[in-house]
């Protein structure tokens, strides 16, 4: 028997502000980073996904989008975690010494709860942005 899509399987959790709701999820680890990283295996944070016009508007900064030129030297991977990560909190200044593993992870924790598919970051982003047409 076909079950009946609900609003609240269907819609982010949101305060009585309006603003999402960090979740607490295990940290997404690339296959190829687990043997140097061990320790990082089944690691949480605490994280907000992206929203559909977060997502275009992400795409359309980095050039994947609308044949727009990317911002060189805008550090996307930075304000995606300023804005998306709540535990650990980074401050702006910390953002450039993170481990480029560590935000990796992040980034595509973040993405994977965002619905963004990845097989290593960045790569099949082209695929996924179609779906998120015109809004």
């Amino acid at each position: 028997m076909a079950k009946r899509l609900s609003k609240q399987l269907s819609l982010y959790d949101r305060d009585s502000v309006g603003k999402l709701i960090p979740q607490e999820v295990t940290m997404e680890i690339a296959v190829e980073d687990i043997k140097n990283y061990p320790d990082l295996v089944g690691t949480l944070v605490t994280i907000t996904p992206m929203t559909r016009g977060e997502i275009k508007k992400l795409f359309s900064l980095s050039g994947k989008v609308d044949d727009v030129k990317p911002e060189t030297d805008k550090d996307l991977d930075g304000d995606l975690i300023l804005s998306h990560c709540f535990e650990p909190l980074y401050t702006k200044e910390e953002i450039p010494f993170i481990k480029p593993v560590i935000t990796r992870s992040i980034v595509s924790t973040i993405f994977r709860e965002s619905g963004i598919k990845t097989e290593s970051g960045i790569k099949k982003i082209d695929e996924d942005t179609d779906s998120f047409g015109k809004n």
